[in-house]
């Protein structure tokens, strides 16, 4: 099996029984305004992720740089910040918006474009260097999106990702309250093997952690985000708690749970052309 097939075998693995679905009262997918910017005032408070220092090394001073699924951009505005031409591309309205209103807090200028990638490729230039950050787990026809971000790219391809699928953590909830197994994969090691597969490169990769960004303020939060995730019932979600007081911690007044500190990986290449 193609590398790129296994990869959206394990992704497609990860969908929720449709019998649960029907019985949420609200989508286990997205994130609340709130979680985001939360993150990205946390994230302003803890020095730039490797990310970023493997995108300036590559792009060098005043190049041009594309951040693919922006976000908010968390982690492609700091270029900006020091001089780099900015391109974003974000498919979701919220989200786009987020990160115009942090270029205009910021100070800086930003181009966006609204879509999704790669099928907006063809509305941006070629730049020096292209990234893309906590996205590719969300990506099932990986080929197309890895080969596109090859091609925009004349310097090189940056792209971020946590260690292990961002959705592990709860696997136990799911199995605790439904009865159901999740899956594990896929992975970093996964992804360098499409990389291969697609750009004809083997990626560099370096692992690095952080601390953890999302925080809680009280219980009521913290079962309210993991009731939505595990698809509980607002009445059901009070029996989460059990299961997740023994990965809470308090700090500064907040509440976290699982790992403080978190577990990513960086990758990149330089194009072959």
């Amino acid at each position: 099996m193609r590398a790129a097939d296994r990869w959206r075998a394990e992704l497609e693995a990860w969908v929720i029984p449709q019998r649960l679905l029907d019985a949420a009262e609200e989508s286990p997918y997205g994130w609340s305004p709130w979680i985001w910017e939360r993150m990205s005032a946390a994230a302003r408070s803890v020095p730039p992720p490797v990310t970023v220092e493997v995108a300036r090394r590559l792009a060098g001073e005043h190049a041009s740089v594309l951040d693919v699924g922006a976000g908010r951009g968390r982690v492609s505005l700091p270029l900006a910040l020091s001089g780099h031409d900015l391109t974003a591309v974000e498919p979701d309205a919220g989200m786009a918006d987020g990160f115009e209103e942090e270029a205009a807090r910021l100070g800086v200028s930003a181009r966006l474009v609204r879509g999704r990638w790669p099928e907006v490729a063809g509305q941006v230039p070629q730049v020096d260097v292209v990234m893309s950050a906590n996205v590719v787990y969300d990506v099932a026809d990986i080929s197309p999106f890895v080969a596109a971000l090859d091609h925009a790219a004349r310097r090189g391809v940056v792209i971020e990702m946590t260690e292990r699928h961002p959705r592990v953590n709860i696997a136990p909830l799911f199995r605790a309250v439904h009865g159901v197994d999740r899956p594990d994969g896929p992975s970093v090691d996964d992804l360098v093997e499409v990389i291969g597969e697609e750009v004809g490169v083997r990626p560099e990769v370096e692992y690095w952690e952080r601390p953890a960004l999302l925080w809680f303020e009280n219980w009521e939060e913290i079962l309210a985000f993991y009731g939505k995730r595990v698809t509980l019932p607002l009445a059901r979600r009070s029996e989460l708690r059990p299961l997740l007081e023994p990965q809470v911690t308090e700090e500064d007044g907040r509440l976290y749970v699982g790992n403080r500190m978190g577990r990513h990986s960086t990758l990149w290449w330089r194009p072959k052309r």
